[in-house]
């Protein structure tokens, strides 16, 4: 069945003034227009498209890729505020609407969001939702300790940040353990701390342990290649010289710079920093 926010692959079914009406593999039709479809199309011929409503509420087929897809949360554009909901640029030609119901405060025209789309299923229609938390999951958490996730920030509260984890979990980044700046909006790597008993997820930007210095000595390895091998930092520099250069604070370079020294991967300098030979 073909139904809207998915991508599909369709096959081409026949030619009209309006463009190729593809179909699926019940014979069930939908239009791509004709800017979408290939000069070279025939009869038979298989397309992998995107399914929404255009400005008429038609089901249509598209070649467009939205910034967003279904069942999915990404930080999008507000382009226009009503007194019933706001409206998303997400890369189609349609706007995406926000139902006023669905924001959690009301947005602002020129303002970035972070929002879920789902499907209306009585319209079928494909809306955003700026209310982040009601669409995590919040029972199983199936992520180990210290395991790596894909982090979109979707609020800033009193004590920290609250994030997206892999897209389907809710976790926490705290500001006392934060040595980088962090914006809504913002996609990040990070690392599991703590699973607490409400599915929440306590995060770190950073390895935990011993791999945590690891993994930030590597950073600083890096940043020492990148300048020719030499890096005019030691441990007399600023704390706030390195938090903007490396995101870390100072105890947690001395610790990186102890690592890299006794795997002999540096030698240590009055000046600063060189790689060992």
């Amino acid at each position: 069945m073909i139904k809207t926010g998915l991508f599909l692959d369709l096959t081409f079914h026949h030619d009209t003034p309006q463009g190729w009406y593809l179909v699926d593999d019940l014979g069930v039709e939908v239009l791509l227009p004709n800017k979408y479809c290939p000069a070279e199309a025939v009869e038979g011929d298989i397309i992998n498209v995107f399914i929404y409503r255009d400005s008429e509420d038609r089901l249509t087929a598209t070649t467009r890729v939205p910034k967003i897809e279904f069942n999915e949360f990404a930080c999008l554009e507000v382009v226009a505020t009503t007194p019933v909901g706001a409206f998303l640029d997400w890369g189609m030609e349609k706007d995406l609407f926000v139902p006023f119901k669905e924001q959690h405060r009301k947005l602002v025209e020129g303002e970035h969001a972070v929002v879920y789309l789902y499907r209306d299923e009585v319209t079928d229609r494909l809306l955003a939702s700026a209310k982040v938390s009601k669409w995590l999951e919040k029972n199983e958490v199936p992520l180990s300790f210290n395991a790596e996730v894909d982090l979109l920030c979707f609020e800033e509260t009193e004590i920290g940040f609250r994030m997206v984890v892999n897209q389907k979990f809710q976790g926490m980044v705290f500001k006392n353990e934060t040595f980088r700046p962090i914006e809504v909006g913002d996609s990040l790597k990070g690392y599991v701390r703590q699973i607490r008993d409400t599915g929440s997820i306590d995060l770190s930007l950073t390895p935990i342990g011993r791999k945590k210095v690891g993994g930030l000595a590597e950073v600083i390895l890096n940043a020492i290649e990148a300048e020719g091998g030499f890096l005019p930092m030691t441990d007399k520099t600023a704390p706030e010289i390195i938090q903007a250069r490396f995101g870390m604070s100072k105890k947690a370079f001395k610790e990186a710079i102890g690592t890299l020294y006794k795997n002999r991967d540096i030698l240590l300098e009055e000046k600063g920093i060189r790689k060992a030979p």
